[in-house]
């Protein structure tokens, strides 16, 4: 992985600082720093009991700003608080992103947001953005959408769990595949609109797996359809 230094020039530019973010929040004893592995030059991460946690980050957002930060305090999962810069987060991560690629001439075509807990939220907001919340998320983004996006169509909250939630969403916003190839019984009945090469792929292997098990019996038809898409794809 390579750092995006765009971004993290993007992040200095404001009101943050580490050792004050840490000196105030250890203050109180109600916060229970996350290991090593959660935290962030821009990100701090507690644990926090859900009863305790809006009167903290109530608390903490007035030190804050008494002491010159401006910084954006996020509870999610039903214990987890994370302290940022007011200009960090999923969201603005993503809008960075797709601004990024848009200037080198790479927007991509469709772009779909999966969440399930607070912290995700911000991923809705971006414009041009396709967003889903799977079944099982958490209360606090659920309590978000009836609030912020109960009327926008391109926001959906799946009937489907975990992965099965963003399949349905592909399903639903017509952005591909929407099956995954393993539940295919039969890859000559399975047509999509885009011809996409990582999707083929899969599906050779799959056909090659079957292929070996002695489960396959007019071979020709099913390689003839792997060539054809790689065909199309090229030209």
């Amino acid at each position: 992985m390579v750092p995006d230094h765009g971004w993290v020039d993007t992040l200095k530019n404001h009101k943050w600082d580490l050792g004050i973010v840490k000196e105030e929040a250890c203050k109180f004893s109600e916060l229970k720093l996350q290991a090593e592995t959660e935290q962030r030059p821009h990100k701090v991460s507690f644990y926090v009991d859900k009863s305790k946690a809006q009167e903290v980050t109530k608390e903490l957002s007035r030190r804050f700003e008494k002491r010159g930060l401006d910084v954006k305090i996020i509870y999610s999962g039903g214990m987890d608080l994370d302290i940022l810069p007011q200009g960090a987060g999923k969201g603005q991560a993503l809008a960075y992103l797709l601004k990024k690629l848009k200037t080198e001439g790479k927007l991509p075509v469709n772009t779909l947001a999966c969440g399930d807990s607070g912290n995700d939220a911000e991923l809705f907001s971006i414009p041009d953005v396709y967003g889903v919340m799977v079944s099982n998320a958490q209360e606090e983004l659920l309590k978000w959408h009836a609030e912020n996006a109960k009327d926008n169509p391109k926001v959906i909250h799946a009937k489907e769990r975990c992965a099965s939630g963003i399949i349905e969403a592909i399903g639903h916003f017509k952005l591909g595949p929407n099956l995954s190839p393993r539940d295919v019984s039969d890859f000559l009945e399975c047509k999509t609109e885009n011809v996409n090469l990582g999707h083929e792929v899969v599906k050779f292997f799959l056909f090659y797996e079957r292929w070996r098990r002695g489960e396959v019996e007019n071979c020709e038809a099913y390689t003839a359809s792997p060539k054809a898409s790689c065909v199309s794809i090229v030209t």
